[in-house]
């Protein structure tokens, strides 16, 4: 596959720096050549336009797809998760999330929103994990699993209030009290909209992390 591709964008290059000579060539014939000198001209330096354009097109082509230069631009975050809990009382428990968000692009992040969840993975009865079995199976779309959710917190931040510049990263907590007992395990999601993405709250492109913690 890499030679195919290889021998695609050398054919290509070829062919534009060719049809690119052939122009430039055009352009060098006298306009007193009678009768068609004047007009080749015109039509050689309408063409030699159209080539640069394609040569423009092809090259920027090439450096995104093969070398992504360009993505390098774009916002990314490397998330990590440290997670801790401590029991409260007999029936209570607090769940610490500390969310390490890592710039690792060339632009600054900026954060307006982001969501947490506490999901339950066990214990859980057979009839519960048997529907939860199922519909990983079914759901073409979303073949992950869908646990029960124990609690979640969304959180919001104002315009330059939380920016994480290139090559630095940012602790972020989330806390939570939960009814718990011995041997629970729990799934902890956290999720960070893009808001480069443009995209509504729930659809945008963004970035997450996830940890599954045993209570012990």
């Amino acid at each position: 596959m890499g030679t195919l591709r290889f021998r695609a964008v050398l054919f290509i290059a070829l062919s534009i720096t060719i049809l690119g000579l052939a122009v430039f060539l055009a352009t060098l014939v006298p306009e007193g050549i009678y009768p068609y000198g004047e007009r080749l001209r015109d039509y050689a330096l309408f063409a030699q336009g159209i080539v640069a354009a394609v040569a423009i097109g092809a090259g920027a082509y090439v450096a995104d797809r093969r070398f992504q230069i360009f993505r390098t631009f774009q916002p990314h975050l490397t998330i990590a998760q440290e997670v801790t809990h401590r029991q409260l009382s007999e029936s209570y428990i607090h769940i610490e999330v500390t969310v390490i968000l890592k710039n690792s692009s060339r632009v600054h992040v900026e954060l307006r929103r982001s969501l947490a969840i506490i999901q339950e993975v066990a214990p859980i009865s057979d009839e519960e994990a048997e529907a939860i079995y199922e519909g990983g199976l079914n759901n073409e779309d979303d073949p992950s699993y869908q646990w029960p959710t124990i609690t979640r917190t969304d959180r919001v931040w104002g315009e330059n209030e939380l920016i994480v510049e290139p090559g630095e990263q940012h602790a972020e907590t989330f806390e939570f009290v939960i009814e718990g007992w011995e041997n629970q395990t729990v799934l902890l999601y956290t999720y960070f909209y893009n808001e480069h993405s443009g995209q509504d709250a729930g659809a945008g492109e963004g970035w997450a992390a996830t940890t599954v913690y045993d209570v012990r």
